[in-house]
């Protein structure tokens, strides 16, 4: 069940019947928000509201109200969370998004740039542990290439020769 706080916003975002309605309904939680924004996420889906709109529902609109309406987690620690995938996507419209939200939430400012701090941390451990993974494929891959002698096609032609 929806926290109290979050029921107006989860019964408007239910009733939202087209693309764009269910879009716009998000703003429901945020009254004021950055219309700008909104502005722009409608014209980056334009193409999913206008010819399948099902999927806006299915991959954006349904999941979000759904978390919203189970009421597991509070607006506060959703918020957080979307602000720290957002921060290590690299996502400036999603932090933007997010951080109002935060806000309009409750979350300090000290907690945001910690959770940023989080994201940075996380973001260049695991870019050190995906770069571990392409060396040792390197490595793997070139166990029988022999050392680089630059003088291993003297004499023959190339293509850059012709």
């Amino acid at each position: 069940m929806a926290r109290t706080e979050e029921a107006r916003a989860v019964k408007i975002m239910k009733e939202a019947k087209t693309g764009e309605e269910k879009l716009r309904s998000w703003a429901a939680q945020r009254p004021g928000g950055n219309t700008e924004a909104m502005e722009a996420l409608i014209k980056t889906l334009k193409l999913w509201i206008d010819h399948k709109p099902e999927m806006i529902d299915a991959f954006l609109h349904r999941p979000f109200w759904e978390i919203m309406d189970r009421g597991v987690l509070d607006r506060r620690t959703r918020e957080l969370i979307f602000l720290a995938r957002f921060f290590v996507e690299f996502s400036p419209s999603g932090v933007i998004e997010h951080w109002q939200d935060a806000k309009a939430g409750g979350v300090t400012e000290e907690e945001i740039m910690e959770v940023a701090a989080m994201a940075c941390y996380w973001r260049y451990k695991t870019t050190m542990a995906e770069t571990c993974t392409q060396i040792v494929e390197a490595f793997k891959k070139g166990i029988n290439v022999s050392l680089y002698d630059p003088h291993a096609y003297e004499g023959e032609e190339t293509i850059i020769d012709k």
